[in-house]
């Protein structure tokens, strides 16, 4: 059921943000007035697992939010890792206040949100299989064709960046 007054936070590491992402943000955008969309492990980049930085992402991930008329419902924030889960609720909630819910399919999200008393609401996945940042990544090593798997900025984006010659590099 939609709440139009309940601000949403929405995580992820977005390497890249890909279709499934933007659908995913679309869905919980349609049921909530606000969402927080977090970039989590901002402290990590030019590494095979997370070869962008947090402020590439931040702007690919604004770029196509503003592109698909969401720019004025989201906020993007970054927020780098605790590494302990004990206390990564704790983090988020000292770095991101004022939600109302988390929408997520990360079991490890999932689990340490319910933990610590969180609501937590599940997502319907997108085409998971097809949209998946290790696997898009693992196709753009190859240099095979990985271009419709990120929304229109995205792919520019990543093109402008040299994506696909810095993951081969990593």
């Amino acid at each position: 059921m939609a709440n139009k007054k309940e601000i949403a936070l929405f995580i992820g590491r977005f390497q890249p943000f890909h279709k499934g992402h933007l659908f995913a943000i679309r869905w919980v955008a349609a049921r909530s007035g606000k969402v927080l969309v977090v970039i989590g492990s901002a402290q990590n980049s030019f590494e095979p697992k997370n070869p962008f930085s947090a402020s590439e992402r931040k702007r690919m991930v604004k770029a196509q939010l503003a592109d698909a008329g969401l720019g004025k419902k989201c906020s993007i924030l970054t927020l780098t890792d605790v590494n302990d889960n004990a206390k990564w609720a704790a983090h988020v909630d000292s770095h991101v206040q004022g939600y109302d819910a988390v929408y997520s399919n990360n079991p490890l999200v999932v689990k340490l949100m319910k933990k610590a008393g969180k609501n937590v609401k599940r997502v319907p996945f997108f085409k998971k299989e097809r949209y998946e940042g290790e696997r898009i990544r693992s196709i753009m090593k190859k240099g095979k064709k990985w271009q419709d798997r990120v929304p229109h900025k995205v792919r520019l984006a990543l093109e402008k960046l040299g994506g696909e010659e810095r993951i081969r590099r990593l």
